[in-house]
């Protein structure tokens, strides 16, 4: 889910949070699409906090998502403020503390703070998912030297970061069109790949010569 709706607005700092994520959603769902990821739209238009984050869960339960990744920008009173911060229900799952490891790491290897995984239980996106969930605040759209990596880097850029710490085959290049083997992954040490088995219920993630279950 590409954050807030554009009649329900996020945070406002030195750059609009609710537009420029959806910036970055559009840049990210094609990167996905382009190796072998369906991508379902759960966004809304919703003129209120509660029924956009209802929609956004509704149609990713209806849709049998297998994780349900939601994008949002951090604000803060202080200009200083800054990194990034993934969210997970609980350190249960494996697959997705990894994903969200990479992502906070993909962005600190840019420059931007390293907040971390964290942990609750409390927030809709996490709770109300049949599937596991995170919510990447990708920066601060408050924090001067956020906004000035952001700019630097662009949409695409960040995106490519989420993109490639969900699958490392990803890039600005794969979003391109349908071609999976842009050769920007060819030669990397590790390959990680979500992938269903047929007759099996449920998908799997290869990640450093491990497969495990989501």
């Amino acid at each position: 889910r590409g954050g807030h709706s554009p009649n329900c607005k996020g945070a406002i700092g030195l750059i609009d949070e609710q537009a420029e994520v959806r910036k970055i959603y559009n840049e990210l769902a094609p990167m996905l699409q382009a190796v072998g990821h369906t991508v379902v739209d759960c966004n809304s238009n919703a003129s209120n906090v509660s029924s956009e984050l209802s929609d956004g869960t509704n149609k990713a339960n209806s849709a049998g998502c297998d994780i349900y990744v939601t994008l949002h920008m951090n604000a803060a009173g202080a200009a200083s403020a800054g990194g990034t911060e993934v969210w997970l229900y609980d350190a249960s799952n494996q697959t997705m503390n990894t994903i969200a490891s990479n992502i906070c790491q993909n962005f600190a290897n840019k420059g931007f703070a390293n907040r971390g995984v964290k942990y609750s239980s409390g927030y809709h996106d996490l709770n109300a998912s049949n599937m596991p969930g995170m919510i990447v605040e990708t920066l601060f759209c408050t924090g001067t030297d956020d906004v000035a990596r952001y700019r630097s880097l662009g949409t695409k850029g960040i995106a490519e970061l989420i993109a490639k710490a969900i699958d490392s085959r990803a890039s600005a290049g794969s979003g391109q069109g349908n071609n999976q083997n842009t050769g920007d992954w060819e030669g990397e040490e590790t390959m990680q790949c979500m992938f269903t088995v047929e007759g099996k219920g449920c998908v799997y993630w290869y990640h450093d010569d491990k497969i495990t279950a989501l």
